[in-house]
């Protein structure tokens, strides 16, 4: 063989060397996301979800991965996971699907081990949300109305402190037990400041839930008393329908909600007395020394307040406009720049998960707002924002450094019924036209209070400003 032949063999051989794999391995171009990933035990494309609920699902394979929009929620271990991704390491991943009442298509983005990613859509269809506006109108009717058979209607009315009052009392036991029932460790609070034990400074319910930390703790509250006869500015009420057994059932809702769920901090969900004489019922919770008080040797990073729940957007007046909506976040120290995180997840629940509309206006102004920023905002019907508004049991939490969230409906020339005796359940349902309206109006700020509280359960930037 000549030297020619020799050479030009070799080149060829040195050419086609680095081709050898190409043909001697199948290349991967296709990614089968049914055989590591399932919903509710079945391939998740053929998986169907009712809106508002938790659905299982099962992720196998090491290094295999899923990703979701931000209105389809994932939890892992009864968490909810921030990222909104899960990779398998190691075992096999259980977790729970939860899209909200306002999702309007699921794409789970799926990728294997090897980077290869695959789109999965998945059907959604109408269910009964966790927390939703029907479950919360029977409770209240249920609350409010009066008559004899106890197993139809509950009368628990007239609930004002101040006085000896078996009333109240007898409605204590019953929000005691419902939470009891649910598997909390729950305590009725009873604080005697003047020195009559048969007038009781406050008495509140508290509803405990151990968290994985022993370092922290948060909550979430409503107050369930309600303005005394001749109280001002309507002379008193006797259903408090608006102001607050709304807020009062809401929590009981959440309660429910949250029974499965395990979250980062020790959580209470409580029931106060006395809002109405002035935040003593908090008070007296966050600044005694008891066994299921407020611990001292904890931090306390953030709370979530509801107050006159239901006469809110999507809601509208008798003229046509939208009921105002108030969320405010705080404490907001300086009005020009952001001060709490808690404002950035109030902010996204709102307007990027429940995709409420950010510039929603009304041709005037409504007739009370927030503090800080009504310049601005008087006409504007999603009133989201930080502020120093108070008026509520979280001014006590956000005194103790707490970030704080406080919902809140209508009030003032808005709605003037509360603590009138036109507050009542009937009333509110005249004022939206009709109960499918209000369960509207409810079933979206519930949704919003609850998911504000889930991801800022696990938002560790969250701390308590004196940390």
């Amino acid at each position: 063989m000549n030297r020619q032949l020799t050479a030009l063999i070799l080149t060829g051989l040195f050419l086609i060397a680095p081709l050898a794999g190409c043909f001697g391995e199948e290349e991967k171009s296709s990614v089968n996301p049914a055989g590591s990933f399932q919903i509710d035990f079945v391939n998740p494309e053929n998986a169907v979800l009712r809106s508002g609920e938790f659905h299982d699902f099962t992720l196998e394979g090491e290094g295999n991965a899923i990703s979701t929009d931000s209105d389809v929620l994932l939890f892992v271990n009864g968490s909810y996971v921030k990222s909104h991704k899960v990779m398998v390491e190691g075992a096999t991943i259980f977790g729970q699907i939860l899209t909200t009442p306002y999702t309007t298509e699921v794409n789970i983005e799926f990728m294997d081990s090897d980077g290869l990613t695959e789109a999965v859509s998945v059907a959604l269809t109408n269910g009964t949300p966790v927390v939703n506006g029907e479950d919360w109108f029977a409770k209240m009717d249920f609350i409010t109305s009066v008559c004899t058979d106890s197993t139809e209607c509950g009368g628990y009315v007239n609930r004002w402190m101040g006085s000896p009052n078996p009333a109240f009392e007898r409605a204590a036991s019953f929000f005691q037990g419902h939470f009891e029932g649910l598997g909390y460790e729950t305590h009725i609070l009873r604080v005697i400041d003047h020195g009559n034990p048969t007038e009781p400074e406050s008495l509140n319910v508290i509803a405990w839930k151990e968290g994985r930390s022993d370092t922290c703790v948060q909550g979430m509250g409503a107050h369930m008393d309600i303005a005394p006869p001749g109280g001002p500015p309507g002379g008193g009420t006797y259903e408090g329908a608006y102001d607050n057994t709304a807020g009062t059932v809401s929590m009981m809702l959440f309660a429910r909600a949250f029974a499965d769920l395990t979250f980062e901090c020790d959580t209470f969900l409580a029931l106060w007395s006395s809002e109405e004489e002035g935040l003593r019922g908090s008070s007296a919770f966050a600044n005694n020394n008891c066994d299921y008080c407020l611990p001292q040797d904890k931090e306390l990073e953030f709370y979530i307040n509801m107050d006159m729940m239901g006469m809110s957007w999507p809601a509208h007046k008798s003229n046509g406009d939208p009921f105002p909506y108030h969320a405010w976040s705080g404490p907001d120290a300086d009005p020009a720049v952001q001060d709490v995180e808690i404002s950035t997840i109030l902010d996204d629940v709102h307007f990027d998960i429940l995709k409420a509309p950010r510039d929603l206006r009304i041709d005037g102004s409504f007739g009370a707002g927030c503090d800080q920023h009504w310049d601005e905002h008087s006409d504007l019907v999603m009133d989201v924002h930080e502020d120093t508004f108070g008026r509520s049991d979280h001014v006590t939490f956000r005194n103790l450094g707490a970030q704080t969230i406080f919902h809140l409906g209508a009030y003032d020339a808005d709605y003037s019924a509360y603590h009138s005796p036109s507050d009542t359940l009937d009333n509110m349902v005249t004022e939206v036209g009709g109960q499918e309206e209000l369960e509207k109006s409810m079933e979206f700020v519930m949704w919003a209070a609850m998911l504000e509280f889930i991801i800022a359960d696990q938002s560790p930037e969250i701390r308590n400003l004196n940390a």
